[in-house]
């Protein structure tokens, strides 16, 4: 039983810094979208607008996984 708390702990640790980890890289996306440059396309900027969506959605299921992990800790 012991184990198993701490791999959930762990687990929930990860979720957390994945959660992180794609928050930020989809906010430094969307800044490249939002920030005028030279040589800027539509096409660079609607890539780079649904990359940070996919982004935003992966945050939203590691945190979602990262829940569920931190509920079942509580349960042991």
């Amino acid at each position: 039983m012991n184990i198993e708390r701490r791999n959930l702990e762990l687990k929930v640790l990860d979720y957390q810094r994945l959660s992180f980890i794609f928050t930020f890289l989809s906010t430094f996306l969307y800044s490249g979208t939002v920030i005028p440059f030279e040589g800027k396309t539509q096409g660079k900027v609607e890539i780079l607008l649904v990359i940070s969506l996919a982004g935003i959605i992966l945050a939203l299921f590691t945190y979602w996984r990262m829940r569920v992990a931190k509920n079942k800790l509580n349960e042991i």
